[in-house]
């Protein structure tokens, strides 16, 4: 009775094994076959990208040089008339602060900053005044980008108004960002920055975005595809206008290519305008590096004073609208030649073209008279500031 209690319970083993291990089987086969779940923040996160992959925008980037990161401030050979940055320590004359940017502006008498403090990186500014920089001021409005948010990297344009800066947080698409604000005189506060896209920024460091309006060229440092420790510095051309890759006219993959800088031969317009362009180059380094003359300028304050240099100024105030006056001279320089070429142009263009032109040629000359009056209207207002300094 033993052993045949014993076949039965043997026997009824063998029958249930079969199915306990084609349930394993099964179990096998359908983890295999489940597809892999994609969270909310990777979906948004993606469609983000492709949104801001398709408003690439169109430059044309010149050269591109890799450095240390260590040496990235002293590797920026910006010219004067831009400003500069420099290195937090050594700008104060102090130790502690080892990744924090100073820029100056060309009057060297403003600065903006970064600094860590309380755990996060945020910008300040500072004013020259009695020969000692004023109490750092925090910069307003750049809060709104988040509480968690880490800012560094600043720059200002001449009209001293308008800010570049890199951030990490919630607005960037991965380690820092490069953002463009301008501050409004009526709230005393920045704007709500804005990302600058593609192909200034990836999914790496993206850090400095420079710009010398004088002879239209920037330069920004990226680590995208570098090493550690190093970084790229790569010079453009400015645009006037923003103008942006159509997507039709590209497949994604050059779409993609493009707006992470895949080559900078792609961005080239001709053979010829890159080696104009390496040209423009070449001439704003050898007036960085080459002495100054002895005379930078000549501007004539009345019959018996004329200024050659930006220290000559009495009055900050006047040094400052000279600075204005410098830009606009250049616009209208700049203007008043693409009017010239429009002009050489015309005579051998067709009918439509003929049309296009003439109406840019009538905008330009219209906007050319507007910067000879606001030219002639500012040259007198700083004469009249800097004679009333003098008391004169």
């Amino acid at each position: 009775m033993i052993m045949k209690g014993k076949n039965i319970l043997l026997a009824a083993l063998l029958v249930l094994l079969p199915s306990s291990m084609d349930a394993q089987k099964k179990k096998v086969i359908s983890k295999t076959k489940a597809k892999p779940k994609v969270s909310v923040v990777d979906a948004e996160f993606e469609e983000r990208l492709e949104n801001m992959r398709n408003s690439t925008q169109k430059v044309m980037f010149i050269d591109s040089v890799i450095v240390k990161k260590s040496q990235l401030l002293s590797s920026l050979n910006i010219p004067d008339e831009a400003g500069s940055v420099e290195s937090y320590n050594k700008f104060f004359n102090t130790t502690g602060q080892a990744n924090a940017v100073v820029y100056v502006n060309q009057l060297r008498n403003k600065c903006v900053f970064s600094k860590f403090a309380d755990g996060g990186w945020d910008l300040y500014s500072s004013e020259m005044i009695g020969g000692k920089w004023s109490r750092p001021i925090p910069l307003k409005g750049l809060d709104i980008l988040g509480d968690d948010v880490d800012i560094n990297w600043p720059f200002m344009l001449a009209d001293g108004n308008t800010l570049y800066f890199a951030a990490k947080g919630e607005e960037s698409i991965g380690g820092f960002d490069i953002f463009m604000t301008r501050y409004d005189e009526t709230t005393q506060s920045f704007l709500k920055p804005e990302n600058v896209g593609m192909p200034f920024n990836s999914t790496d460091n993206d850090y400095f975005y420079i710009v010398d309006e004088y002879d239209g060229i920037g330069w920004f440092a990226t680590d995208r595809n570098q090493q550690e420790g190093q970084v790229c510095i790569y010079s453009f051309l400015l645009n006037d206008v923003r103008e942006n890759y159509v997507v039709d006219d590209y497949s994604p993959e050059q779409l993609r290519q493009l707006s992470e800088i895949h080559s900078i031969s792609q961005t080239w317009t001709s053979v010829h305008a890159r080696n104009n362009a390496l040209e423009l180059l070449s001439d704003v380094y050898k007036r960085k590096f080459t002495q100054k003359k002895k005379n930078d300028f000549t501007f004539v304050i009345n019959d018996k004073l004329t200024y050659t240099t930006l220290t000559d100024f009495r009055s900050p105030d006047a040094a400052e609208k000279y600075v204005n006056l410098n830009e606009l001279l250049r616009k209208k320089n700049k203007l008043d030649a693409s009017v010239d070429r429009a002009r050489i142009a015309y005579p051998t263009a067709r009918q439509p073209q003929r049309e296009q032109y003439k109406k840019q040629l009538l905008a330009a000359e219209k906007q050319s008279e507007k910067y000879e009056i606001e030219i002639a209207n500012l040259t007198k207002e700083i004469r009249r500031i800097e004679l009333t300094k003098l008391g004169k």
